[in-house]
């Protein structure tokens, strides 16, 4: 058995490149084609060279078939990072042969079949800092080339707020500090001053952030499947309500439903098109 051994770094057309023989990871090529287009690619193949000119690939097979299916540029199609618009991350735009950026390595049979191995195997074995991933997705202006949708996002900020309401230690009667006497009128004070939060132990659980001012936090409970499906009606909303989060979308949304539920004491219990859309907020052109 021999080490892989770095050899040079190429560009190779697709027409040289053979997928691995019994490769076992069966990938998402839309999401990669999708991250090709705006990122470009940002990570190069390893292939390992058979024969002169031939090449198979160790590691990217599912990168491999994005760009075949891409297909021969110019694909006409552009991508938006903030106000900008970009030229496809794949052609550029411009007449293009399928080709990818490859690590030509050095091995024998059995070092190529374990890099295949690992190569798909490692990502699996690792986990998620939920709140972490959380901050990341939420901190884009949009998530175009991540592999995530703003349903996952509502999906893992629910999740994150479910485990929250399941660690958080039920109050035990018995252990409740008791009632701070009054003292007796006339009397000196011997109870002493409040605790104030710096003299609060370290054991003490810290408080949640307070909402920004003028605001309050409302909590709404769902179960599971009731959570994903209010979390996809939010996402699909957001393509018309693209200022609102949330909360905003929600209150519109119950602003139509009491217009509906009024309408009922109208003399012919029909309500209009233009009379929701006014109830929920939305300017009419």
């Amino acid at each position: 058995m021999t080490q892989a051994t770095y050899l040079r770094t190429d560009t190779i057309p697709l027409a040289q490149l053979q997928p691995f023989p019994g490769n076992a990871k069966r990938g998402d090529v839309g999401a990669i084609l999708t991250s090709l287009t705006r990122n470009g690619q940002y990570r190069a193949l390893v292939v390992r060279e058979t024969d002169p000119g031939r090449y198979v690939v160790l590691a990217g097979n599912h990168t491999t078939q994005a760009i075949a299916a891409h297909g021969p540029g110019d694909c006409g199609m552009t991508v938006k990072a903030g106000d900008e618009e970009r030229p496809c991350g794949v052609c550029g735009n411009q007449e293009w042969e399928p080709s990818a950026r490859c690590e030509i390595v050095h091995c024998d049979d059995d070092t190529a079949t374990r890099i295949n191995l690992v190569d798909n195997r490692s990502g699996e074995l690792g986990g998620w800092d939920e709140q972490a991933l959380a901050d990341l997705i939420g901190g884009l202006d949009d998530l175009d080339g991540t592999g995530y949708s703003d349903e996952d996002l509502s999906g893992l900020l629910a999740a994150i707020e479910e485990a929250a309401d399941e660690e958080a230690p039920e109050p035990d009667e018995e252990e409740q500090a008791p009632a701070r006497p009054t003292g007796t009128p006339g009397a000196p004070d011997t109870t002493g001053p409040e605790p104030t939060p710096a003299a609060a132990s370290a054991g003490d659980s810290v408080p949640p952030l307070p909402p920004p001012p003028g605001h309050v936090i409302m909590t709404l409970t769902y179960l599971p499947p009731d959570r994903d499906e209010a979390a996809r009606l939010v996402s699909n909303a957001r393509e018309t309500f693209k200022d609102d989060g949330a909360p905003g979308i929600v209150l519109r949304a119950l602003r139509a439903l009491t217009a509906v539920l009024d309408s009922r004491h109208a003399y012919d219990g029909v309500v209009t098109v233009t009379e929701l859309l006014r109830a929920a907020g939305v300017e009419q052109p």
